[in-house]
């Protein structure tokens, strides 16, 4: 930032001061597959302090101007629309936001030569008593990691893996001056350093969503009755996963051998869910059952369960329901 180490020679001397206490701010963890962005607040405390009668007399106003530019983890430390998070050779995109409308023109920034130069965040502290004494502001900052494609198509592999991005000497700084009458020029007051680092955590994970299977009413179960559903799942590129089916709830049922409950006394139908038409029952890998098993790519995987309830004696007339449970491991 051009201009932003100079003038630190030029304030009055006397002890009147501003001091910053700054924050790390730190996002929840966030799924690489997500489809909402994530959020986190944070608070900078600005404290000003005027040592004596004559200082609150004479220079009774200081102006505050807090700069921002890209951080450490952007890859070009002017680009700050978006800024980046950096994970070895892989990045994610959020940013830093003066209010919760989170847009373009409240994006923190005032370093010099950075997409967002106008946008420093400025104030003034007046001190309206001439007593010797300390004003505080409040500078509340708010982050949003970006549920996007780059988040997406994000390689996250086996383990977790930690972001972040530092603002140090190079591109973080307050700067004030105290003054008379007027609007203090920020740049001919004190510099003061104020780092603090952006972090989140990007996790492994998959999604699974698995529709009813209903099949057709049928008065005798002298012949095969069959339906589909289809199940969809969603993992992180790259990520290995299986999908497994428990037997079900109805008494006596195992995995290669599921039952519907109904009619008026608890009678059973037999039934089997399969990945292919007519195929080896879905469940745990015992008993000769099969479990699908594939690669997340980031995106929605959406496949047919075929089920089958094969010709068997016919039970009561009533409705015969089953649950099972599909879980997805990873």
């Amino acid at each position: 930032m051009a201009g932003n180490a100079a003038g630190a020679g030029l304030r009055p001397a006397r002890a009147d001061d501003c001091t910053v206490a700054q924050t790390n701010l730190v996002f929840p963890s966030v799924s690489s597959i997500s489809t909402s962005d994530v959020y986190v607040n944070g608070n900078f405390k600005v404290t000003c302090t005027w040592t004596s009668f004559l200082a609150g007399l004479l220079f009774p106003n200081a102006t505050v101007c807090l700069y921002l530019g890209g951080g450490s983890g952007n890859s070009s430390a002017n680009a700050t629309i978006p800024r980046q998070l950096l994970s070895g050779s892989k990045r994610v995109n959020y940013n830093l936001y003066t209010d919760t409308s989170y847009s373009a023109a409240k994006v923190w920034g005032g370093w010099a030569g950075s997409d967002t130069a106008a946008n420093v965040i400025s104030f003034t502290l007046t001190k309206s008593d001439n007593v010797v004494g300390a004003l505080t502001r409040d500078v509340n900052i708010y982050g949003k990691l970006n549920a996007d494609a780059t988040l997406s198509s994000m390689n996250v592999g086996p383990d977790d893996l930690t972001f972040s991005s530092s603002f140090g000497g190079g591109s973080v700084l307050m700067r004030f001056m105290f003054f008379l009458t007027g609007t203090g020029n920020c740049l001919l007051g004190t510099s003061v350093a104020m780092p603090f680092n952006v972090e989140a955590k990007v996790i492994n994970d998959c999604t699974i969503t698995v529709g009813n299977l209903v099949f057709p009413d049928s008065s005798l179960l002298t012949s095969a009755v069959r339906s589909t559903t289809s199940l969809s799942t969603r993992c992180s590129l790259n990520t290995p996963y299986k999908v497994t089916f428990d037997k079900g709830k109805a008494s006596g049922a195992a995995v290669a051998a599921r039952k519907m409950t109904g009619g008026p006394t608890n009678e059973l139908v037999a039934y089997r869910i399969s990945n292919t038409l007519d195929g080896v029952s879905l469940g745990d890998g015992s008993s000769g059952t099969a479990v699908i098993a594939d690669t997340g790519t980031g995106s929605t995987q959406t496949r047919t369960i075929y089920g089958l309830v094969p010709a068997q004696t016919t039970p009561s007339p009533g409705d015969y329901k089953d649950s099972v449970l599909a879980t997805v491991s990873f």
